[in-house]
């Protein structure tokens, strides 16, 4: 593994690099108050047949927050993220995003679907919000304000150890070093990523659904999903129904008893059903 940063003193983009330069690409968009890092495990057992590049989103690991909150918006996401590309790719790609990332990842390939080879998504751009009907905005608003406010910061690592865990049911030591990567250190533990981003970002989902980026996505789709918790199977199925309706090749793959951290939970199964699907 690599990594770079591109850009000035003003801002910055950092992403990672794995794999050989002569082979099909696989750019990585992370979730939200993740980093590029997130995919470390997932890259290892990609990097034989791939070139793989995992990019911390703005405001996120050691990418530079953007100044406006329209920034956020997906449709503007995805135009800044094609002139960052521009400098590092000079041809078609696959576009894979978890969460967060999965809905830039749509919007991307919607604006640009001339440079897409395939879309992979890791259980995101499918449910949140449109389907998760007690997803309202002020509820999602509220919540994530109020985690930014009491939540986000940390006494010691013993702490973030202990909250994280809680989200994956493969803990090792590769996810640990995943997680530092999410936080700075003064006199406590603080994410890195600011109430500003979050709450921008918060917006954008209400402000633009990855619906609307269904019906110009022009290649193949493949859909990775978690099966936990159960509370969601009615938003999942709403979900994969909408997609399969709009666009023309969609490949499904439930995760059996995988948490929203897919990738997290069995990325040697997700790196096996990504290369299965892409090489069909």
């Amino acid at each position: 593994m690599k990594d770079y940063d591109l850009g000035n003193e003003e801002f910055s983009v950092h992403f990672y690099e794995w794999g050989k330069n002569n082979k099909p690409i696989i750019v990585c968009l992370h979730g939200l108050g993740n980093s590029g890092a997130a995919f470390f495990e997932l890259a290892e057992y990609l990097e034989d047949n791939y070139h793989v590049l995992s990019f911390d989103n703005p405001g996120h690991g050691r990418t530079s927050s953007f100044v406006n909150e329209d920034d956020y918006l997906f449709s503007n996401i995805a135009q800044w993220y094609d002139n960052v590309f521009q400098q590092v790719l000079k041809e078609p790609f696959y576009i894979l995003g978890h969460s967060w990332g999965a809905d830039i990842a749509l919007h991307y390939a919607k604006k640009y679907p001339e440079k897409i080879k395939g879309v992979i998504l890791l259980d995101g751009g499918y449910t949140f919000p449109d389907f998760q009907e007690d997803m309202t905005f002020s509820k999602v608003y509220d919540g994530w304000n109020y985690y930014m406010n009491h939540s986000s910061v940390f006494d010691n690592w013993a702490d973030i150890i202990k909250e994280y865990q809680q989200y994956t049911n493969h803990w090792n030591k590769k996810i640990e070093e995943m997680v530092s990567t999410l936080f700075i250190k003064d006199e406590k533990y603080e994410l890195i990523s600011s109430k500003f981003t979050v709450l921008s970002i918060i917006k954008a989902f209400f402000k633009e659904s990855f619906t609307t980026a269904y019906p110009y996505i022009k290649s193949s789709l493949i859909l990775i999903h978690a099966t936990l918790p159960k509370e969601l199977i009615n938003a999942r199925k709403a979900g994969i129904t909408r997609l399969k309706q709009n666009i023309k090749d969609v490949t499904i793959v439930s995760m059996i008893k995988t948490n929203h951290l897919v990738h997290w939970d069995d990325p040697h199964k997700v790196a096996n059903e990504i290369h299965n699907w892409i090489t069909k």
